[in-house]
């Protein structure tokens, strides 16, 4: 829960608890605190993403985090068509050139003969696939690292540091928004 609303609930519920009462004067609500300013990311340092630093800000109303429901088709034999990914290519173009370091699952799109992955879909959430919808382009990261890796699991989260690029790509598992050049990457610690 965010800070604002965390300050906020005391007032509203006694605001709720005085107009049910009919005596009491509700107090008056608290004023929205000051946003805390940003820090600032020293130089050479990544700037830590969540995801909904993707989304260009007068879009963030509409962010829902988390994967939509799955879809199967279980009478017909999972013959049904893959779920479709909702093309919105918007990005936040803040992150054009900027080198972050944002978690996220891992969606192989080439393994090397050497069995290392240099090529990849980052993606917020695990299973994004056939049975559950792609995320939009806007929030899959295109990235191809400096050296491959050794991916010892696909279920694990990761932490990816790059430059960001705001250029689209497509490949026949589905498109992406954002391109990194990846330079470092760590298992997410939970």
């Amino acid at each position: 829960m965010s800070p604002f609303y965390k300050n906020l609930l005391p007032t509203l519920c006694l605001t709720l608890v005085a107009a049910t009462a009919g005596a009491v004067t509700p107090p008056k609500p608290a004023a929205a605190p000051a946003k805390p300013a940003s820090v600032a990311t020293p130089a050479g340092a990544a700037r830590e993403l969540d995801w909904d630093a993707l989304i260009p800000q007068d879009a963030r109303s509409k962010f829902q985090a988390g994967p939509p429901p799955p879809t199967h088709d279980y009478l017909g034999g999972e013959s049904g068509l893959a779920a479709q990914q909702v093309l919105d290519f918007s990005v936040n173009k803040e992150l054009d050139g900027a080198t972050v370091k944002i978690p996220g699952f891992i969606v192989p799109l080439d393994v090397g003969k050497d069995g290392l992955v240099a090529e990849f879909f980052l993606v917020p959430y695990f299973g994004a696939c056939i049975h559950v919808p792609p995320p939009p382009p806007n929030q899959i990261v295109y990235v191809r690292m400096d050296k491959g890796i050794a991916l010892d699991s696909i279920y694990e989260a990761y932490w990816i540091t790059g430059k960001m690029k705001t250029n689209n790509k497509t490949t026949r598992l589905g498109a992406a928004a954002y391109q990194l050049a990846g330079t470092k990457i760590e298992i997410y610690k939970y």
